[in-house]
């Protein structure tokens, strides 16, 4: 329980430490991260957790990817913390999410990647550049926008949702993908 609490405390405090602002360039990184680890052969709660272990993220508390899951009440969720640049992987600071969920009554697997200060145009750039998805819907207030796209990967059809969250930072807005996906 201690451990729990140290860690949410920790993240609070590093949500609240303005992170530098991530060059545009640094958008074709992004993509190519979350392609490997959720489009490429789909969201797999499983694989994640097992990816997350070899790859030395801190698990962090559930309650930091609420605003971050692509469905709501998921009924498992595991969520980590890249405390470290990767030699060629993910920027300190991304987010990683694996979660279970009921979308329309049926079971999906999700997978998400927050990305903290990332051009959130260049990303989707990028992303459009990497992938031949088709955007289905879009959401937007004033703090944040949230794109739905359709896209053919893993040998299966996955939703992927793409959304801007307002920065803690004076930077850049941090970028959630998220790939969802019948189980």
């Amino acid at each position: 329980m201690m451990f729990r609490r140290t860690v949410l405390a920790g993240m609070t405090a590093f949500s609240l430490t303005p992170l530098p602002a991530q060059p545009a360039e640094n958008a074709g990184q992004a993509v190519e991260q979350f392609y490997r680890l959720c489009l490429a052969e789909g969201p797999n709660f499983d694989r994640l957790i097992l990816t997350a272990d070899d790859r030395d993220w801190e698990p962090i508390a559930e309650p930091a990817f609420s605003k971050m899951a692509p469905v709501a009440n998921p009924t498992s969720v595991r969520v980590w913390l890249v405390d470290k640049e990767e030699e060629e992987g993910l920027a300190a600071g991304a987010i990683i999410g694996a979660s279970r969920a009921q979308m329309n009554g049926k079971p999906v697997q999700t997978c998400t990647v927050a990305f903290p200060d990332i051009d959130h145009e260049a990303f989707r750039k990028s992303f459009f550049d990497r992938t031949d998805a088709e955007k289905i819907a879009e959401d937007r207030d004033a703090a944040q926008t949230s794109r739905l796209y359709i896209f053919s990967g893993g040998g299966r059809e996955q939703f992927v949702r793409l959304m801007n969250l307002p920065s803690a930072s004076p930077g850049n807005p941090a970028v959630v993908a998220s790939s969802i996906m019948p189980d």
